[in-house]
């Protein structure tokens, strides 16, 4: 989960990620905050997570998180929430990012979707950062926000971001 929205959840989310147990199968779909996606194979959703009105979380590694909540090498992580709509995207986008590394913001279209793609990394020690995708969709009154987290320097890196790009293009938006 990104470290901007994990700020705000970090007390339920303690419980819920030690404790969840991926339940969705791989051709499964999950709904949660107004958005239905299917699972990709190799991944698994959170069901106590969006049980608990929670955001779509979802992991290739079947959510045994490392010591202090990271994935494990090679691990991955997609998370999917809403908010509502704000009035200028790019001054959103800006103020939520304030702080981390941040790349030129992009705009991108998948199927239906279309929006701002925007980059980041964080640096957990010189050594050692982790890369987080996330694709702003503004739909009517809500804004989606579709998060891939994973170590920088993967090398499944295009096989996660093609991932990402899937579930956008396929996700059903309320």
């Amino acid at each position: 989960m990104n470290s901007m929205t994990k700020k705000a959840w970090l007390p339920a989310l303690a419980i819920l990620i030690t404790q969840s147990t991926p339940s969705a199968p791989q051709s499964a779909s999950v709904e949660a905050r107004g958005v239905r996606v299917p699972v990709p194979a190799g991944w698994s959703a959170n069901d106590r997570l969006i049980a608990a009105s929670g955001p779509i979380a979802m992991t290739n590694f079947g959510g045994a998180y490392t010591q202090g909540g990271f994935p494990p090498p090679d691990g991955a992580e997609i998370e999917i929430t809403s908010v509502p709509a704000p009035p200028n995207l790019v001054d959103y986008i800006r103020k939520e990012l304030a702080g981390p590394d941040v790349a030129p913001l992009q705009e991108f279209a998948q199927g239906a979707n279309s929006g701002i793609q925007a980059t980041y990394t964080e640096s957990l020690n010189p050594d050692t950062s982790l890369k987080t995708v996330v694709d702003y969709i503004p739909h009517g009154a809500t804004l989606y926000k579709f998060y891939l987290t994973h170590w920088t320097g993967d090398r499944n890196e295009p096989a996660l971001d093609a991932t990402l790009a899937n579930l956008v293009r396929e996700a059903q938006l309320r």
